[in-house]
């Protein structure tokens, strides 16, 4: 017998009550899964990060850095970083393959201490005589060694009002922002080297890191006798659409439930007749709010007003 006539059959056994229910069920399935799959293709899309290292290095000499915003505390204002060291141009080394699938940048051929934000001791150094470069087996493949050619910073957000109160609570469409620069001095003269560009491929932490700013700057030296040049850069970091609407259809079922349950408690103070199932509704509801609540995307937690500012947060 045929699957059609088949449930058919069966879906006109059933009251009207289940029919409506079962089809809207089934509709809100396929809404999902057709929204889900829009935002998945998006987010999961092929990204060339070659081709974002080409673009910021256009063809100059100096260094750069690629960064991945591997931990972002939104009540600590924190945002930890691993930033991926490059060399572009004549400072680059080639062992005849491209690095880091750029065409212009690759591991640096020059000793390059960095400092962040106005530190006076470096923040992270490379030196290529440290690295391992190919294996015993395959000379022509780069053997890599993370910790050799990236360093860690721990970065401020900036603190701001959100029509007077904490950045929380325009969650889910809070925006955190991101203000940095670097210096790059080699070890032994202290000379600055040119960073081409600041670049974060990539954030974590249902957080979406957008470019505002980069741009050369200048700053004293250390000693404070001469000006030397380095790189500011401004990114703002925001939630991904997925998070925002998922958060959003949350929040209207949150108050559904709640106006079912005012809508039954005004009925049963009109004297309405109700079953008794439906008196068992309000305690469900009151159950499933919080567990609803906690579905939440990185929500902030309960009654939580003020960010909690860890009294000595770690620097790298």
């Amino acid at each position: 017998m045929p699957l059609r006539p088949l449930l058919c059959c069966g879906l006109r056994r059933l009251s009207r009550r289940s029919r409506l229910f079962i089809w809207l069920s089934i509709a809100c399935v396929f809404l999902c899964a057709i929204v889900s799959s829009v935002f998945l293709v998006a987010g999961v899309r092929r990204f060339d990060i070659g081709k974002q290292i080409d673009d910021g290095a256009q063809g100059k000499d100096g260094v750069a850095l690629l960064g991945h915003a591997y931990n972002i505390n939104a009540a600590a204002r924190q945002v930890q970083m691993s930033w991926l060291i490059l060399g572009c141009g004549s400072l680059a080394i080639y062992r005849g393959v491209s690095s880091y699938s750029s065409r212009q940048c690759g591991r640096p051929n020059i000793a390059v201490d960095f400092y962040v934000d106005g530190a006076t001791n470096a923040s992270g150094s490379y030196d290529p005589a440290a690295n391992l470069w190919s294996y015993a087996a395959q000379p022509a493949r780069q053997f890599y060694i993370q910790a050799s050619v990236e360093i860690q910073t721990v970065h401020l957000l900036e603190v701001t009002a959100w029509y007077g109160q904490d950045q929380q609570y325009a969650y889910p469409f809070d925006t955190y922002e991101l203000d940095t620069f670097f210096r790059a001095l080699t070890p032994d003269s202290g000379i600055d080297v040119p960073i081409l560009f600041l670049r974060i491929a990539d954030a974590t932490n249902s957080f979406v890191a957008t470019l505002e700013k980069d741009a050369d700057v200048t700053t004293r030296s250390i000693n404070n006798s001469t000006t030397t040049r380095a790189r500011a850069v401004q990114y703002a970091f925001h939630r991904p659409a997925l998070s925002q609407i998922f958060v959003v259809v949350l929040f209207v079922v949150n108050w559904l439930l709640t106006a079912v349950v005012l809508y039954i408690a005004v009925s049963a103070w009109e004297g309405l007749p109700m079953s008794e199932g439906v008196l068992v509704l309000p305690l469900s509801v009151i159950l499933t709010i919080p567990a609803l609540r906690a579905l939440w995307v990185d929500a902030p937690a309960f009654g939580e007003h003020e960010p909690q500012i860890p009294s000595s947060p770690s620097s790298a």
